[in-house]
């Protein structure tokens, strides 16, 4: 009975983990959260795990467990089925969908081994995990398709799509726009032009309708949105606290409470400050960019997101909007407005296009992004080439 009894225990501490991943975050956990919400002692935890870290390795352990079995579920499930790479849009959007929500515990858990950017060999192992996972199945399906060479750029895409098809709209848009980005990675794979997205437009033009202007703040409030922006990128959403933002920015803490009185006022402030500051900080680097050569624009590419790798901001402020309907102001803008930076990065990289459609622009934000997080333990210095080799390679399929 005492075996049976700390086994229970034991899982009930790993639900209790990826639980309040999917709920709160992973900035939010503490070992008495935990302990509480799995209704067992603080002392159980460290007699299983020894420390709070290790039992968060063994969550992830667990979840990556499920997933190579949810992978091993949809490989089986094609047999020996022999398709056209035309096919692969259908099987990576269903993926995509079930994901996100038949598996969105499993979905938070891998975004959360993500953002998990701790020094340790532990953490390390975790990132590199839930890599080997998808490059694994990607590989699997895509040799399936005809595909398996551009495997790791369906990986990519998979990457940024499933993470963009968390954060929820209106469902029967947000499924079929899902549907067109999936023609849109097949045609691109292929080294095709994709096909219209009526859906994405609709969404996108709803979007740029409903977009909140850039706050008018005085001076203060601006350096209070800045630094709740600056503790986000570090630590994540939990780091922020009226005293926290009051010690970053200098002002006392009836300042920082009188500008923005309640932490969900302090939280949007900073996520707007996250948001408009990685537009911005393209934005102003966008003329250096030279036009129509394109060794050159894929060099101030690597360059510039190689110097904005290990950031953490626009991660946590997709997942904090996925599992918050208090942010969903945020999820139209963030789910459809991709891409609007990138128009303009695409035309330099292929100056041949003639107007670059939004979908286009979608898919290469969204695999800039991928690109990024992949790399985010990885140096500049070493990243940029990396960056440069992948960027190009895309780009290279692209039919002139």
């Amino acid at each position: 009975m005492s075996e049976i009894q700390e086994n229970s225990s034991f899982d009930r501490l790993i639900s209790a983990v990826m639980n309040s991943w999917m709920e709160q975050g992973g900035e939010a956990i503490s070992a008495r959260q935990l302990c509480n919400h799995a209704g067992t002692p603080v002392s159980s935890l460290y007699h299983h795990f020894g420390s709070l870290e290790r039992l968060l390795a063994c969550a992830h352990e667990a979840a990556q467990t499920q997933t190579r079995l949810w992978c091993e579920r949809w490989i089986e499930e094609l047999g020996a089925f022999d398709a056209p790479p035309s096919a692969l849009a259908g099987f990576f959007a269903t993926v995509v969908d079930d994901w996100t929500g038949a598996q969105r515990r499993l979905a938070f858990a891998w975004r959360e081994g993500q953002l998990w950017r701790t020094q340790s060999a532990v953490a390390a192992e975790i990132r590199d995990g839930w890599r080997s996972i998808w490059a694994d199945f990607w590989q699997a399906v895509c040799t399936r398709f005809g595909l398996g060479e551009r495997a790791w750029l369906v990986e990519r895409f998979h990457d940024a799509e499933s993470f963009n098809h968390m954060i929820r709209w209106r469902r029967p848009v947000d499924r079929a726009g899902l549907d067109e980005f999936a023609r849109g990675v097949a045609a691109w794979v292929a080294g095709e032009r994709p096909p219209a997205s009526p859906w994405r437009d609709l969404a996108r033009n709803e979007a740029v309708a409903n977009a909140p202007a850039s706050p008018q703040v005085d001076a203060t409030t601006a350096r209070v949105a800045s630094a709740a922006a600056s503790l986000i990128e570090e630590s994540g959403p939990a780091a922020i606290t009226h005293r926290a933002v009051a010690d970053r920015c200098g002002l006392t803490l009836g300042v920082v409470s009188h500008k923005l009185r309640t932490k969900a006022e302090l939280l949007q402030a900073g996520f707007e400050s996250v948001y408009l500051d990685a537009v911005a900080r393209f934005r102003e680097r966008r003329p250096s960019i030279p036009a129509r050569n394109r060794n050159a624009a894929l060099d101030a590419v690597a360059d510039l997101l190689a110097a904005s790798l290990g950031g953490r901001g626009m991660d946590a402020l997709c997942l904090a909007v996925a599992r918050d309907p208090a942010l969903e102001a945020f999820g139209l803008q963030l789910r459809y407005m991709r891409g609007t930076t990138s128009r303009g990065l695409l035309a330099l990289l292929r100056p041949e296009f003639d107007a670059p459609s939004h979908l286009e622009a979608a898919l290469l934000s969204a695999f800039l992004t991928a690109v990024s997080r992949r790399l985010a333990d990885v140096s500049p210095q070493d990243a940029a080439p990396i960056i440069r080799q992948e960027v190009g390679a895309l780009i290279g399929l692209l039919p002139r």
